[in-house]
């Protein structure tokens, strides 16, 4: 889904009268012609190769002197390296092709990351279309929190939902933004209260029972890149160091808790019931300040 302010911008990529559309059009064909010159190139290449020596760093070079970095470094090494791609330039960097249809950078964006417990093994034990209404079930009580909520559904990947408060609410403090976020956060969770999913076999007798779903809930807040990306079916989409920051909030949250960064807490904090203070280490980053908020603890 793309929001409309965002078809706004974009729809002149698909208008055959633009200069917009000229431009990546010609992109496109420039680059279908010298892909296939790089192949033709590449065949006669391999029939000279016994013939010449090369005089400087070719492209085919530098993407195996990267391979050959790729293949040297330690599996759990996750620093990461620096690799000069220089003349791995197979596209022009002044192509418009090489840009996305459209990215802005927009401040104080809280975004909500959500997944459920236990997922895989149910995904193992169930069958697909019993899956898919159980993701419906749980997915169509979100929907309808964000209108409540005043929240914009971002997207879904597989058992996580992501949204999001103030992208584009000019008129929204980032107060305000944190607050109607962590709202919806809390009643999230009370939705998934009304889900039920059936539970593992007990003992010998081979009982079966029902019991609620549960979810993990994680918020941040910060500055993002929104856009759009892709010529066929185009995404809407955000990127950032924070929109991973938020992910990394969800996945070391608890069941049917929300975990938040010290930037939202900062923001809520006068909400009561938050847990203490707690560091947490989180992949790629390190220890890292984070409050846990119980919200059936404050319902029950």
């Amino acid at each position: 889904m793309i929001p409309p302010p965002f078809i706004e911008k974009i729809e002149v990529f698909w208008d055959e009268n633009s200069d917009e559309y000229r431009s990546r059009r010609s992109s496109m064909d420039m680059r279908e012609s010298d892909s296939l010159a790089s192949s033709t190139d590449h065949i006669m290449t391999l029939d000279d190769s016994y013939h010449q020596q090369p005089q400087s760093i070719s492209k085919s070079d530098s993407v195996n002197n990267f391979l050959n970095q790729m293949r040297t470094m330690n599996d759990d090494d996750e620093t990461g390296i620096v690799v000069d791609t220089s003349a791995m330039d197979m596209i022009s960097a002044s192509s418009s092709f090489n840009r996305a249809l459209y990215a802005e950078n927009v401040k104080d964006v809280c975004i909500i990351f959500t997944d459920i417990v236990g997922f895989s093994r149910m995904a193992m034990t169930s069958r697909p279309a019993d899956v898919m209404d159980l993701v419906q079930s749980l997915f169509s009580r979100f929907d309808l929190l964000c209108k409540k909520h005043g929240v914009m559904k971002l997207e879904t990947i597989g058992d996580a939902y992501l949204c999001t408060t103030n992208l584009f609410d000019d008129h929204m403090s980032a107060k305000d933004a944190a607050r109607s976020a962590l709202n919806m956060a809390i009643d999230m969770i009370y939705a998934t209260q009304d889900v039920s999913v059936l539970a593992k076999e007990r003992g010998r007798r081979k009982s079966l029972w029902l019991e609620s779903l549960q979810i993990r809930v994680g918020i941040h807040i910060g500055e993002v890149v929104a856009g759009v990306l892709g010529e066929t079916l185009p995404k809407f989409t955000l990127f950032g160091h924070n929109v991973n920051t938020a992910a990394r909030m969800e996945q070391a949250g608890k069941p049917n808790k929300i975990r938040v960064s010290e930037a939202f807490h900062s923001l809520v904090s006068d909400v009561d019931g938050w847990d203490e203070y707690e560091m947490v280490q989180m992949k790629n980053m390190g220890e890292t300040g984070t409050y846990l908020l119980d919200p059936l603890r404050l319902r029950y």
